[in-house]
């Protein structure tokens, strides 16, 4: 099971299980909340090539709308109605209520649309139109595979999904019941993604060690690859309209010029990093780059980039965030200007814990009481019987590396003795 979590201005977009909630990080105030239907209304084992089924978007609805498709009043279905979904239906995956859980959730750049992608029985591409109508439900369309990655194009009229097997498709956001493009695809999973200001590039990164640069539309050509990472590249981040940043399993924070394919920082990191996330302090000049590390003592690294006027990059400052690492697992984080917001596991239950950005302590001051639990509440959290939350084994996504040459000469080795021996008898 997934957590995803992202700060949208004024709100933290919060997704686990069956929900995504909205929430004032200074206020107790849920702006929204949005749960699954119980039945997204796929035609069966729907392919991703399949249109979606329109019948889907008349099941979902959110709280703070109330409001269908349609336009009639609806309340939100937690439960299936009367002589709804049967125990045959819910084990073959249709209608299944517990085995389809939130995975990615995206705001389009002018903040109309809402992108959230969902895992298990029942795998789609759900979109919102979020503002003025709180999450209306405008379309649902099958995956054939679990979800990625997801990124809106910066005029908001298409989105980008990835799966696990390295495939990139086009969803229309204006056409929402328009079948998907593929775009690209990888021969390993792809973990980030992002396309440029001005829609010219698609730039992906995955798990053998590359981050390919793809010109867009045209995207049967590869405008430039940006190699030398030795493991994953889990995270990109877009700086200005030339650069971008990256973070990997092999311990390492660069900045690149990804038009040249040309890298312009290496950044020494202390554990392998699985997330990244970069905030702008200063256009274009200064940034702000957090990493999420795997297994370190310190959960977190937040690190000062700057730029300086001849285009070299430098990290002029460096702070590590412990955040109680090892005490529970942690699964995700957010920024605001002030705090950190992270996620994970604490004896199999949704946990969410609160930073000073500055301290890299325990907010102690301007988390308002009581904000934690109504989360976590909102969530299902703290409900009866509520599943086990167990945060993805990242371990898989390092490579296994196997030495056969070693293991040649040792086989040789012994048959040549075992020849001696022989001759010698």
């Amino acid at each position: 099971m997934c957590t995803t979590i992202s700060f949208a201005e004024p709100e933290i977009v919060l997704g686990h299980g069956r929900r995504v909630l909205f929430v004032n990080p200074n206020d107790l105030q849920i702006f929204k909340e949005i749960e699954l239907p119980p039945d997204l209304g796929l035609k069966g084992h729907a392919s991703q090539s399949q249109e979606s089924c329109p019948a889907a978007a008349s099941t979902a609805t959110a709280t703070s709308a109330g409001q269908a498709p349609g336009g009639k009043e609806q309340q939100l279905a937690k439960q299936p109605e009367e002589g709804g979904t049967s125990d045959s239906a819910t084990a073959s995956g249709l209608g299944c209520a517990t085995s389809t859980s939130v995975q990615n959730v995206a705001y389009s750049p002018d903040g109309q649309l809402l992108a959230v992608t969902t895992s298990g029985a029942q795998k789609a591409l759900l979109l919102y139109r979020s503002r003025p109508e709180n999450a209306r439900l405008l379309s649902t369309r099958p995956l054939s595979r679990a979800s990625s990655a997801l990124r809106f194009c910066s005029d908001s009229s298409s989105v980008l999904v990835t799966d696990k097997t390295g495939d990139c498709y086009q969803y229309d956001c204006v056409e929402v019941e328009a079948p998907p493009r593929l775009l690209l695809g990888h021969l390993s999973v792809v973990y980030d993604i992002l396309w440029s200001e001005d829609q010219q590039h698609i730039i992906t990164c995955d798990r053998d060690d590359k981050i390919r640069v793809t010109n867009y539309p045209a995207t049967f050509d590869i405008h430039s690859y940006c190699l030398g990472h030795r493991e994953f590249v889990s995270g990109l981040a877009l700086l200005t309209e030339q650069h971008i940043a990256s973070a990997s399993g092999d311990k390492t924070l660069r900045v690149w010029n990804y038009i040249q394919g040309k890298e312009l920082l290496q950044h020494e990191l202390p554990a392998p990093a699985v997330r990244l996330l970069v905030r702008q302090l200063e256009p274009e000049k200064v940034f702000q780059a957090a990493v999420l590390f795997y297994e370190h003592v310190d959960a977190l690294g937040l690190y000062r980039v700057e730029r300086s006027s001849d285009d070299t990059w430098s990290v002029t400052a460096t702070q590590l965030v412990c955040a109680e690492a090892g005490s529970w697992s942690i699964s995700n984080f957010t920024l605001t200007s002030d705090r950190i917001y992270i996620t994970g596991a604490e004896n199999e239950r949704l946990s969410l814990r609160v930073y000073d950005i500055a301290t890299g302590q325990p907010a102690s001051s301007g988390v308002p009481e009581g904000w934690l639990k109504m989360v976590l509440d909102g969530m299902g959290a703290n409900e009866e019987g509520a599943p086990p939350f167990i945060p993805e084994d990242l371990s898989v996504w390092f490579k296994k590396r196997f030495d056969n040459v070693s293991d040649y000469l040792e086989r040789k080795k012994r048959r040549i003795e075992e020849q001696q021996q022989q001759k010698c008898g």
